[in-house]
């Protein structure tokens, strides 16, 4: 009789299916225990954080077939300023791809037709009234550019009053160009920057900047929902939760929310592989790790999971906690350039094929991309000004978690791209050695960064307004690279404990709002007790150059040496400068003003040499072998390196006569 009764339920149970052509189920690896502990993918805590501006719901019909979106958005905006306005501005950053004249397209290639595209708007309300938009070109005069536009009200909004919005419009799906597009080869779609977006209104202006080829954005913090229709066999990995999953043999309908973000990313493809993970906070509550594999990828699953635990890890134990329910890990095909880049709860990254652990990679960009769920996730700069507050954090993170979690990093000779050998011939003739590694030596924390400032030491600074820098290295240097060396040195000058009371303190007090570079600073003086505006000034307000040495150490007397030290660089740095004897240190402090000191130390013990900064606090010195000097010529660690050299080329040119 029970059996009976089960599978009568069940016949119910699938008729009921049948009839309403689908199935209802929610997705999660977390308990309805943790579950209660959020709200719309944020949790409950933190909710209270949030300010809600502008809130959306999609309701978006994906064709595979036709590489194609059809999209109903409807948008309430809430004026939660001291100011009245009369107009409401848009980004429309999918309009970037329309032609070969847009301001995106001077920096990626346009030019096939399958690469461009455009929003293309069926219907346009404004409180439920038909509305015009205007396209209008703030900061640059590109008449060819459509990534912004404005509609002009019938009524002024006043402080306390919202707009309800509604588009109705169709996108086609370009080939990848810079993340939006279809992946060549693959049925995986990526799609970014692709609805109507409200600027920001602040001050009794809008901030409403077009689509730079090389920065991102700035939006404000809202609600967001979205119900995806793909075909039957395509899966959704989303920005936020998923609620509901409705299927029938043709379509599946994901439905997704989340609060307490300012962007929404999603993809479709028929071929990744899914894996969940969590993460427990310390506080007992769990993160939901999502990770997606491309099929020919699978073996780096277990790096990317611990790769984002371990971020996760040093955030919650230096800078606060992740506010969310869950965060994605996409990883990308090899055809798609949508690889490296953060959205809210989800962010992307690939690696290749080959790409040992002892290289870093995937697990930097892991990182790297994480970090700015932090930097531009929660606190929500303005990218196309202070691009910096967001890359130039991201970067000294990633570099900070590497080094945490992966501490055998090592310089090495590296034969292709992803295959480091250590101590071992690199390349030899009937058994003699031309090339061979000789040590295992770590990489300092930030030099690799280096390069890239040597490359663009002087045109722009630190806090140049981003998109105004006048060429992409500027632009990439002043963002990432200095920016992060300008970090470890805060931190090597102020020690790692105050750096990241310094962090925590910043965090907290922007999370979920839109801080600027006077924030930070106004964290750092917070948090020492020193005035550090000259550390500001030398090394984010100006493009200065350092370079200190050690010019001499003589000998005044039995106990009296003198060490010329000089600033040989418009770069002023506060250095410690020591005097080594065989039995003790000496140390004094400079401020570094003038352009040469002379400093007396005192001493019956034997000096062996005297250094400046000999911590290497300053890595924008540019010169840090003339920051020692040795009383007694110590030559053959140099002769002995030249002798190496002269073999290697010695040899290298009896190979090259024999062969012709």
């Amino acid at each position: 009789m029970k059996k009976l009764l089960i599978v009568a339920l069940l016949i119910l149970f699938s008729l009921l299916l049948y009839i309403t052509q689908g199935e209802n189920f929610t997705l999660s690896s977390l308990s309805q225990d943790q579950l209660n502990l959020y709200s719309n993918g944020i949790l409950k805590s933190e909710e209270k954080f949030v300010n809600n501006i502008t809130d959306y719901d999609f309701a978006i019909e994906f064709s595979a077939e036709q590489n194609q979106i059809f999209v109903k958005e409807k948008i309430v905006w809430r004026n939660k300023t001291n100011f009245n306005t009369d107009e409401i501005q848009f980004h429309l950053y999918a309009n970037a791809y329309k032609s070969t004249n847009t301001n995106f397209a001077k920096g990626y290639d346009l030019s096939s037709p399958e690469s461009k595209t455009e929003i293309k708007i069926q219907k346009f309300l404004v409180n439920d009234k038909e509305a015009d938009l205007i396209f209008i070109h703030p900061e640059t005069m590109n008449t060819n550019d459509s990534t912004v536009a404005k509609t002009e009200l019938d009524k002024v909004v006043e402080p306390g009053d919202s707009v309800n919005i509604y588009f109705e419009y169709t996108l086609k799906i370009p080939k990848s160009v810079k993340r939006l597009g279809y992946a060549r080869g693959r049925n995986f779609y990526f799609i970014s920057q692709w609805f109507p977006k409200v600027g920001v209104f602040e001050n009794g202006e809008w901030i409403c900047s077009p689509y730079y080829p090389y920065l991102n954005f700035y939006s404000n913090f809202g609600t967001y929902s979205a119900k995806i229709i793909v075909p039957a066999g395509y899966q959704i990995a989303s920005t936020g939760v998923e609620i509901e999953k409705i299927s029938n043999d043709s379509l599946t309908q994901y439905h997704f929310v989340q609060n307490g973000i300012h962007d929404f990313a999603w993809l479709a493809t028929d071929n990744i592989l899914h894996r969940n993970s969590s993460y427990r906070r310390k506080d007992g509550s769990e993160i939901l790790i999502q990770t997606y594999v491309q099929p020919e990828r699978e073996k780096y699953f277990e790096r990317y999971i611990d790769a984002v635990k371990n971020s996760l890890e040093f955030f919650e134990d230096h800078v606060g906690i992740y506010p969310y329910q869950n965060i994605s890990l996409v990883d990308v095909p090899r055809t798609s350039n949508a690889g490296g880049m953060e959205y809210p709860t989800l962010f992307t990254v690939s690696a290749e094929l080959f790409s040992p652990k002892a290289t870093g990679w995937p697990e930097y960009l892991v990182a790297h991309e994480f970090s700015h769920q932090f930097f531009q996730g929660v606190l929500a700069n303005n990218e196309v000004y202070e691009a910096w507050l967001d890359e130039g954090f991201a970067s000294y993170f990633a570099t900070k978690i590497m080094f945490r979690y992966y501490p055998d990093i090592y310089n090495y000779f590296k034969f292709a791209t992803y295959i480091p050998i250590y101590g071992l011939d690199f390349f030899s003739y009937r058994e003699i050695p031309i090339i061979y590694t000789l040590a295992e030596i770590q990489i300092p924390e930030g030099t690799q960064s280096l390069a890239s400032y040597y490359s663009n030491k002087t045109i722009g600074s630190i806090t140049d307004t981003s998109y105004k820098q006048p060429t992409r290295l500027a632009y990439v240097v002043n963002t990432y690279s200095k920016p992060e060396l300008v970090f470890h040195s805060l931190e090597r000058y102020l020690g790692f404990d105050k750096m990241m009371s310094i962090m925590k303190y910043y965090f907290m007090q922007n999370k979920f709002k839109h801080p600027t570079a006077n924030d930070f600073f106004n964290s750092v003086k917070k948090n020492v007790n020193e005035d550090m505006d000259w550390f500001f000034e030398e090394f984010f307000r100006t493009t200065k150059i350092f370079d200190y040495r050690v010019t001499s150490v003589i000998k005044k007397s039995d106990t009296e040496y003198e060490v010329l030290v000089e600033r040989l660089r418009d770069g002023i740095f506060k250095n410690d400068i020591y005097l080594y004897t065989d039995k003790e240190i000496l140390k004094q402090k400079w401020d570094g003003k003038e352009h040469w000191k002379t400093f007396t130390f005192k001493t019956s013990s034997n000096v062996i040499a005297a250094e400046i900064d000999p911590h290497r606090k300053n890595l924008l010195d540019i010169n840090f072998s003339n920051n020692s000097y040795t009383v007694d010529s110590r030559i053959w660690a140099s002769w002995s390196l030249a002798i190496r050299v002269f073999f290697w080329v010695q040899n290298a040119l009896m190979i090259m006569g024999s062969i012709g």
